[in-house]
């Protein structure tokens, strides 16, 4: 029997600034992250998958989509849980229908290489609800390179396109957490697909 889900704890969030090699990375973070683990614990969920998780997901003991390239914002540390090793841009995914309570993909969407709705079709496949954020209204600044370029000009109507015009059913607006280009504002939406 699988143990109860394990949340990251504002401790573990610190010791990702402290320890982690991509520190930068994640400050001003917990803003958004604290918002996503209340909807977790609200909505009670036993098991859930989580794309791209970097180096600590938000549940620790959760399930992780890797991307099979090298990611430079990395891997979970530790795991013992379950690992997929996919390109999230090609479907159908190798997860059964419905494997999941819960899928999550924090600050990944936007990479997805227009193959959002694709994905999106999957998310509601293989989990009974979802948890997206995005960069939002992020005007780019004066860097362009392709990783920044995927961040910009990303508003609900975008969103909206990317999963399918379904009404997620929360939505959460975090503000900008600091100056640099990846501290923009963000938006967290949560998808109940049993309703």
């Amino acid at each position: 029997m699988k143990k109860a889900i394990e949340l990251m704890s504002y401790e573990d969030y610190k010791s990702l600034l402290i320890e982690g090699p991509q520190a930068d990375y994640y400050l001003g973070r917990w803003d958004y992250y604290k918002e996503v683990i209340e909807i977790i614990k609200r909505e009670n969920v036993k098991n859930t998958v989580e794309l791209g998780p970097g180096y600590m997901p938000i549940v620790k003991n959760g399930d992780v989509i890797l991307n099979p390239l090298d990611d430079p914002f990395g891997k979970p540390n530790e795991s013992d849980s379950k690992e997929y090793v996919f390109d999230a841009t090609i479907t159908p995914w190798p997860i059964a229908d419905k494997t999941y309570d819960m899928f999550i993909a924090l600050q990944v969407w936007e990479h997805l290489d227009g193959k959002q709705t694709r994905a999106f079709r999957e998310v509601m496949r293989i989990a009974k609800k979802a948890i997206l954020s995005f960069p939002y209204h992020w005007d780019g600044g004066i860097i362009d390179r392709p990783s920044h370029r995927a961040h910009r000009d990303i508003d609900m109507d975008l969103i909206r396109d990317w999963t399918l015009g379904i009404e997620p059913k929360l939505t959460i607006e975090i503000g900008r957490t600091g100056s640099e280009f990846s501290k923009g504002p963000r938006m967290i939406c949560y998808w109940d697909f049993n309703d």
